[in-house]
């Protein structure tokens, strides 16, 4: 019950961290304040949200002011984003009926359904000491076939990176970040070689790609959606050259593939709602679970948590709707599972591969028309034995063969009966009975904490 409930005493004395300030000398280099309200002038915008990360809410009114010094345009600062700080928070943008957003600091590149502006952080880089590096452990030869990617905080050296990288290796690629949205965009990055031409991700097969920045998020979707021969990561702060490798990792992604098998009510819950892909992958989800005989709920609850979470028991396990930088996927904390849409497809699809070398992190790659989109089988009824409990699994899943009047009744029931574990609950939620309330006069609330209020006995 730890996770439910808290003393209320430690909730009154605990000291709260509060991040270190960071200046800035010069904030309109910066932050980019003359692109930005050139920007904004170019597409005649009269309102616009600013969307800040948490460490840089200190600084969000002075670039505010910067801004209001070059141009006439209404401004609002947010703060407190939906889901997550890197995706654009499109909703908090409507409820101002904003035209654009300018996103500050690390972005998941994500599709939006407004148009954004993005400021990417900046870090400084010896690019040429970082080149010293690589030229250690590699020789420039032709037959070496490198691939370098780096963070989204050195884009401001992207020209010295890659004047440095082709002098070095001129047959090998660099994985650029791409602002457009286009076809051979993948997770915010574009190959391309000495002469500019774009490569799909299918090329690095055979590459050793090399990442300059920190271990994170970023890189570690790389290193499991990119089939590279190896992947090495760069620290500018140690100089040195670190192998990585996630073999762990998958052996508990594939363990997760059978829980999705075993489970007969599926949640998805969803993270993200910009973009019109966002709907697309919930349908697929919806449509995957009832081909194959299970319940599917779709469960938004903000930023999920244990306890938010906890209050479904019924549900087996959860397919997280959200960005590829979301670090939700390899949480253990929750009571239940949380796993990528490319789990449930690899589970519930029968055309997928079982075995799976190389993830897809970017549910938008699963989608028609895209890279990994995959038709889903409809398959007989069949039998297996789970690789988890041991137990003989049956699985009755639609048969498109079939026209029988006693399968279409099955599927009709199963549809009706979603949703009657809730119906026997004792508490359903808030209800609004509009019209059968009566109308009061404002009185004053409660006091104190949820354990203890003013008006309790001790």
């Amino acid at each position: 019950m730890a996770n439910f409930t808290t003393d209320g005493k430690i909730c009154i004395e605990r000291e709260l961290p509060v991040a270190n300030e960071q200046h800035y000398d010069d904030i309109i280099s910066r932050f980019d304040i003359n692109e930005t309200c050139q920007w904004i002038r170019d597409n005649n915008y009269g309102k616009v949200c600013l969307q800040f990360p948490d460490e840089l809410l200190n600084v969000s009114a002075k670039i505010y002011e910067e801004i209001k010094k070059q141009i006439d345009v209404d401004l609002y600062i947010l703060g407190d984003t939906s889901y997550a700080s890197c995706c654009v928070d499109s909703v908090a943008a409507m409820h101002v009926e904003s035209e654009a957003v300018i996103h500050y600091g690390h972005t998941c590149f994500s599709k939006t359904n407004i148009p954004v502006y993005t400021v990417l952080p900046k870090r400084e880089l010896n690019v040429q000491g970082c080149m010293k590096v690589v030229a250690s452990n590699y020789k420039i030869d032709d037959n070496v076939k490198l691939c370098l990617f780096y963070d989204e905080e050195f884009e401001h050296c992207k020209d010295d990176l890659v004047h440095h990288w082709f002098q070095l290796y001129s047959k090998s690629y660099i994985a650029s970040v791409e602002m457009e949205d286009k076809p051979e965009r993948f997770l915010g990055r574009t190959i391309r070689d000495k002469q500019g031409t774009i490569y799909p991700p299918d090329i690095l097969k055979d590459c050793i790609c090399i990442y300059i920045g920190s271990r994170g998020q970023t890189l570690f979707n790389y290193t499991i959606s990119i089939a590279a021969a190896e992947w090495h990561l760069l620290d500018p702060e140690s100089d040195r050259l670190e192998h990585v490798e996630e073999t762990m990792w998958f052996k508990r992604r594939r363990y997760l593939v059978e829980k999705c098998k075993d489970a007969n009510v599926v949640g998805i819950l969803v993270c993200k709602l910009a973009g019109d892909q966002t709907k697309d992958i919930i349908s697929r989800m919806k449509h995957l679970c009832k081909v194959n005989g299970k319940k599917s709920y779709i469960v938004s609850v903000g930023k999920p948590n244990v306890a938010k979470l906890a209050n479904f028991p019924e549900i087996d396990i959860y397919v997280l709707i959200a960005c590829p930088e979301n670090d939700l996927y390899s949480n253990r904390d929750f009571y239940k599972p949380i796993v990528y849409p490319y789990e449930l497809e690899v589970a519930l699809n029968s055309n997928r591969e079982p075995y799976f070398t190389h993830h897809v992190t970017d549910y938008d790659d699963l989608l028609p028309g895209k890279r990994h989109y995959c038709d889903i089988d409809h398959v007989k009824e069949l039998t297996d034995v789970s690789l988890i409990t041991g137990r003989i699994r049956e699985t009755r899943i639609e048969n498109n063969e079939s026209g029988s009047q006693e399968l279409a009744e099955k599927q009709n029931w199963a549809l009706e009966s979603i949703g009657s574990n809730l119906q026997d609950r004792s508490w359903k939620g808030l209800e609004q009975k509009l019209g059968e309330t009566e109308v009061k006069k404002a009185e004053v609330g409660r006091k104190g904490i949820p354990l203890q209020y003013s008006n309790e006995p001790e």
